[in-house]
């Protein structure tokens, strides 16, 4: 399938993804939204999903973060490329058909990055570094704030200052709103759209909430990370936001002395899956700086 059509079903997919109640109603709006043929729809979506692009849950479409970068990278850009590598690099004729041939050593050495990392991952973090940067970059003459702060030491730091040297975030937060729509729609597959506290399926009632919140942040991937994150209701979203509860590295709850009656927030330890490495770095500094002793 031609990349360019594979990019504009892909977006029209999340576009309608909460919209879309079945998947007989993400068809019919991805239809509409693209003017392309049921069956090329029908083709993407099964390439997607045998690629691990994409997977149902239940009636509902949840796309893999590193689908979401290919549909909004500038073409032949280098997060299109390793994008593209991520989803279809066990399958030669994909690449043959798009015309895809990689000899730029640059974009070598970021696949050899990405082939050290863990496959499990959620999205690898020489591409999300990679994107982040493009994205912060289509803004010229940021201005910024938190140059003095210090980032939390990250296993993957030195990658990430070598591509992306300026420390802070900018001041004003709208600039970095293609980094929350991004940061947001990782949280929301990561966490299949559910608050991993009290389980409530509601998406449009989900926030993606900063473990080292936006404010303290000391470089623009820790506003974009992931790992910095939780989905969460807008109760135990305020709970953790105002140091209420935090966790422990293993996901054991901590519930703060100055709240009173915890029994009433239906509060729960994290499942361990979610405490990734750098996810633990984070939640140090919310215990430390954040949470109500």
């Amino acid at each position: 399938m031609n990349k360019n059509t594979l990019k504009q079903i892909i977006l029209a997919i999340n576009e309608s993804s909460l919209e879309s109640q079945s998947r007989e109603e993400l068809i019919h709006r991805v239809k509409e939204k693209t003017q392309l043929a049921r069956t090329t729809i029908l083709q993407a979506i099964d390439i997607l999903y045998q690629h691990k692009a994409l997977e149902w849950l239940q009636e509902e479409v949840d796309l893999f973060p590193c689908a979401v970068i290919f549909a909004r990278s500038k073409p032949n850009s280098i997060t299109e490329i390793l994008s593209y590598w991520q989803m279809f690099h066990t399958d030669a004729s994909f690449w043959r058909n798009n015309g895809f041939e990689i000899k730029d050593k640059k974009i070598l050495y970021y696949i050899e990055q990405m082939e050290k990392e863990d496959p499990e991952k959620i999205v690898s973090d020489t591409l999300s570094i990679l994107y982040t940067d493009s994205i912060i970059h289509k803004s010229k003459y940021i201005p910024y704030k938190n140059e003095d702060r210090t980032i939390v030491p990250l296993k993957n730091r030195d990658f990430l200052y070598n591509v992306m040297p300026k420390k802070g975030i900018p001041t004003n937060r709208d600039i970095s709103k293609d980094l929350q729509v991004y940061f947001k729609d990782t949280l929301m597959h990561e966490f299949d759209r559910t608050c991993p506290i009290c389980g409530i399926h509601m998406p449009h009632m989900l926030i993606a909430s900063h473990i080292k919140p936006f404010r303290d942040c000391a470089h623009i991937f820790e506003a974009a990370d992931h790992n910095n994150g939780l989905l969460l209701c807008r109760n135990h979203d305020f709970l953790f936001d105002q140091g209420y509860i935090s966790y422990q590295d293993d996901g054991t709850l901590i519930i703060s002395k100055h709240l009173k009656h915890p029994e009433h927030y239906n509060l729960k330890d994290l499942n361990s899956k979610y405490m990734s490495e750098n996810r633990k770095l984070y939640m140090n500094y919310h215990r430390k700086h954040i949470f109500q002793d």
